[in-house]
């Protein structure tokens, strides 16, 4: 075959008397046929791309209507209806897909971890996929529900990329204790309260549950009497009270505050990629075809604060700052506000908290104890 039969289109037409006229014209015109074939009532036949557009006026002259479709085999990109619908459709397909949220992994520290979380968004949390990200939980939501359910969690990253989510909880760094060179030692309170429970390692306990204790009381003894001998063994644990904690604030009675208005995604278009995909005869350039970042509009907002507001939003946010002060351990199991007055620009006011804390410290056996 001849560099000028090399690319060849299929032609289709319903068999007719038009349909011979027009191949009869064809003949004429000196149109070379290649592949010649009579099924039922179609002809199909091949001819060389370049009569393509003599083809088309002889077409017209017949008053016959073809089909043509492209034949060589190293062509990706066919000039028809079908290639046409999979063009649109790999363009709408993929915008439509990002508008959801097809998958949330957890990396954590141990599979076992993993498992936890994961479990927990599903049964507790109720995340089902796909899930439509304008109605998808925020980041936000998330992040405080976690580490309300999660206390050893420090702090949760939240990564989007596409349709996907990653969650990585951050442990609270664990504090090793030192090693403790000396054992001759008592537990004694750092502070008063009423004990609660112990975790008591070694020693004699001093102290019953319920009983109020006092600052520089000792809990727990580091010293064993057996019969008229004493026997230092030295004292290791905890000891929990419970105590009250009373705090002030001051807050401006005006405050700023930033209000989301419309978050979703930004898409960019770059049309000249459809030219270089065609050009190139490749879908390769399509992959970039359509980019697209997330978006977050807020405007600021002045809102006043009067005393109702304190239970409904300054408490929360003390509460938070109280918990974050203390030892991790550390439990609030009640507060109560206890009075709030408000000037020109000024809510004031005093909080109880009702604590729950180790307050056994290490206090070294002396002699003649």
């Amino acid at each position: 075959m001849s560099k000028s039969y090399k690319k060849l289109i299929t032609i289709k037409l319903k068999q007719s008397k038009e349909a011979s006229a027009f191949i009869m014209l064809m003949k004429e015109h000196k149109i070379r046929i290649f592949n010649l074939n009579f099924k039922q009532s179609e002809i199909t036949f091949q001819v060389a791309h370049s009569n393509l557009s003599l083809l088309r006026r002889l077409r017209k002259k017949a008053k016959v209507k073809i089909t043509v479709r492209y034949s060589e085999p190293e062509r990706i990109l066919q000039k028809d209806m079908v290639t046409a619908i999979g063009i649109i459709m790999l363009i709408i397909l993929p915008i439509i897909l990002s508008r959801f949220v097809w998958q949330v992994e957890v990396d954590a520290a141990t599979i076992e971890l993993e498992d936890e979380v994961a479990h927990y968004l599903q049964k507790e949390m109720g995340v089902e996929f796909p899930v439509p990200k304008k109605t998808f939980l925020s980041d936000n939501e998330i992040r405080q529900t976690m580490m309300k359910e999660f206390r050893e969690f420090s702090w949760v990253h939240i990564m989007k990329n596409g349709s996907k989510i990653t969650i990585n909880p951050q442990l609270a760094p664990k504090f090793e204790p030192v090693p403790k060179v000396n054992k001759n030692q008592h537990l004694v309170a750092n502070n008063s309260g009423v004990v609660t429970h112990f975790q008591i390692e070694r020693g004699v306990r001093q102290v019953e549950q319920n009983m109020t204790v006092y600052k520089g009381d000792i809990l727990v003894s580091g010293v064993l009497q057996h019969g008229d001998k004493e026997i230092i063994v030295g004292a290791e644990g905890e000891v929990f009270v419970d105590y009250w904690l009373e705090t002030s604030f001051s807050v401006p009675k005006t405050i700023e505050i930033e209000v989301l208005d419309d978050h979703g995604w930004k898409y960019d278009v770059n049309w000249e990629k459809i030219g270089t995909a065609i050009e190139q005869m490749s879908i390769e350039p399509l992959k970039t075809f359509v980019t697209y970042k997330p978006y977050r509009m807020f405007h600021k907002k002045k809102e006043k604060i009067s005393e109702k507001d304190v239970e409904t939003t300054i408490l929360p946010l003390l509460h938070e700052k109280m918990i974050s002060s203390l030892p991790l351990e550390t439990a609030i199991k009640a507060e109560k506000l206890l009075h709030v007055h408000s000037d020109d620009d000024t809510v004031k006011g005093k909080v109880l908290y009702l604590i729950n804390e180790n307050i056994a410290q290490p206090h070294p056996i002396h002699q003649g104890e």
